[in-house]
């Protein structure tokens, strides 16, 4: 059955709009990343402006993953697995669901300044969206898998090392901060930040699946 079911897809026409959907979704990724940066500036008038960018990033956000899943419930055959172009889409999405929700800790708890770290691991997450949109950009020929490995074991690392400068940030957070409101406001800012890159990971876990699955 596996064997016909690939003849089938082979003989169908391929829906390959799918890829511009999941380009589309990584390049949001990468906005959200940029927007991140800018709430984590000391200025904060460039804070500000980016809270108010964040907010359209997210609703873009929205935008492609509805486009994704409507597709898929229309399309018979598709490029890749449905459920693998669902769990990609979905990871990129995580990424700016989570910059998004980060960024709005600024307005709910009232943070008047950004924690110590924050700046590093939003370039972090700049730095592992870019290698996601630029896996992504790959898969539509499917004839540079190797560089699709790459990438994702690039935003493992950037993940390994945003570990790295958490835990490092936390410990001195707990440390030295004896404002009780200010540590818990930057812990969670903090974590927020982590979570993001660690969607930057899953996202590279994803992608790894689709080339297990076509290499």
């Amino acid at each position: 059955m596996p064997a016909l079911d690939r003849l089938i897809k082979l003989l169908l026409p391929k829906e390959e709009h799918f890829f511009d959907l999941l380009e589309k979704g990584a390049d949001v990724a990468v906005k959200a990343g940029g927007v991140m940066r800018q709430v984590c500036s000391a200025d904060a008038a460039t804070r500000q402006k980016a809270l108010e960018q964040m907010r359209d990033v997210e609703h873009e956000a929205d935008g492609v993953i509805h486009e994704v899943y409507d597709a898929l419930n229309r399309t018979f055959v598709t490029p890749i697995d449905r459920s693998d172009i669902y769990a990609l889409a979905t990871q990129l999405e995580d990424v700016v669901d989570l910059c998004h929700a980060t960024a709005m800790q600024v307005v709910t708890h009232a943070m008047e300044d950004i924690p110590e770290g924050a700046p590093e691991l939003a370039d972090l997450i700049v730095a592992a969206a870019g290698e996601a949109r630029a896996a992504v950009g790959e898969l539509r020929s499917m004839k540079n898998l190797d560089e699709v490995r790459r990438r994702c074991t690039q935003m493992s690392r950037l993940e390994h090392e945003g570990d790295e400068i958490f835990r490092k940030r936390i410990g001195l957070l707990f440390k030295n901060e004896k404002n009780a409101v200010h540590l818990i406001q930057h812990k969670e800012f903090l974590e927020g930040l982590e979570a993001a890159l660690d969607a930057c990971d899953h996202t590279g876990k994803a992608l790894t699946a689709i080339v297990i699955k076509n290499g």
